[in-house]
């Protein structure tokens, strides 16, 4: 992967390791950052669903290990029965986490929700690099009682067959798109691997929607070699639409730079290649366009 038109920050995180045999001092020295979530009461849970993320992991860890945060907060991974080293990893780092046996994403964030202990529950992925004012940012705005979930952007790490620049244009429509859906449709832009809400609302709606079942993972169905179908229930939006329905508050765009989550590329192969995925977001996105800018509630037909 080329470091070019990668912010600064990322580099310390994209280290390289073998999940079988992880140099000591970097596991100590990670271990010891990570620490910092070990804390008894507090007001923010950190919940990221992980399934057989054993490259990955680390990396993740690693960039929440330098979060700037003023609250007391959790980190609580959900092994979601990895077959691979993601238990060990986690084991070594010291960090919490537990074991949801029934697989699919919404299962996972179930069980997060469920066994964390903060008021407000920041959803991260664990294929995904954080910038240190990440938790800070994407939960500010639920100080406001008006608000009930928030999101924010995305931007794409490289893989070594593509170019960040080109991924750069594909986020730019991405995010146009997101901005047409956010007057009216704001709940179908948010993110599993970057969205927040307070955990009593979310317990009040029912938690997440188990029905959306494995469709909701999309970076565990690309992972498999599947492709995810296109029919938009996904765990993450449902919520957001669930609290809107139930007068919990609205869904809130968080465009700082701080909010905005580095995640793989890997959930654009499912189309062969980034120029399909990007004709097929186009020709999604015309024909939904009616159903975007229509100010009445409910999901995708």
């Amino acid at each position: 992967m080329s470091n070019t038109l990668l912010p600064d920050w990322l580099t310390k995180h994209l280290f390289v390791y073998n999940p079988a045999s992880i140099d000591p001092e970097r596991l100590n020295t990670l271990r010891t950052r990570l620490s910092r979530f070990n804390v008894d009461n507090p007001e923010v849970s950190i919940v990221i669903p992980a399934y057989n993320e054993e490259a990955n992991i680390l990396h993740t860890l690693s960039s929440l290990a330098d979060q700037q945060i003023t609250a007391r907060t959790e980190l609580l991974i959900v092994n979601n029965n990895s077959s691979d080293r993601t238990q060990e990893l986690l084991d070594l780092c010291g960090v919490r986490s537990i074991i949801e046996r029934t697989p699919g994403v919404a299962h996972a964030r179930q069980a997060g929700l469920m066994a964390a202990r903060g008021k407000i529950i920041a959803n991260a992925d664990s294929d995904c690099l954080y910038p240190s004012g990440w938790v800070e940012a994407i939960t500010a705005p639920l100080k406001d009682s008006a608000i009930a979930c928030t999101y924010g952007l995305y931007s794409f790490l490289p893989s070594e067959h593509s170019s960040r620049l080109a991924l750069l244009f594909y986020e730019k429509a991405a995010h146009l798109v997101n901005g047409i859906r956010n007057r009216h449709r704001a709940y179908l832009n948010v993110y599993g691997f970057n969205f927040a809400f307070r955990r009593a609302d979310a317990l009040a709606v029912g938690g997440f929607a188990l029905d959306s079942g494995r469709e909701g993972s999309v970076a565990e169905l690309i992972a498999a070699g599947e492709v995810p179908p296109p029919s938009g229930r996904c765990e993450d939006g449902l919520m957001a639409l669930a609290l809107l329905n139930e007068g919990k508050g609205k869904t809130y765009r968080v465009t700082d730079l701080a909010a905005r989550a580095w995640t793989s590329d890997r959930r654009l192969t499912a189309d062969g290649s980034l120029g399909k995925a990007f004709v097929n977001r186009v020709r999604k996105s015309v024909g939904e366009l009616g159903f975007y800018i229509s100010p009445s509630k409910g999901t995708p037909p």
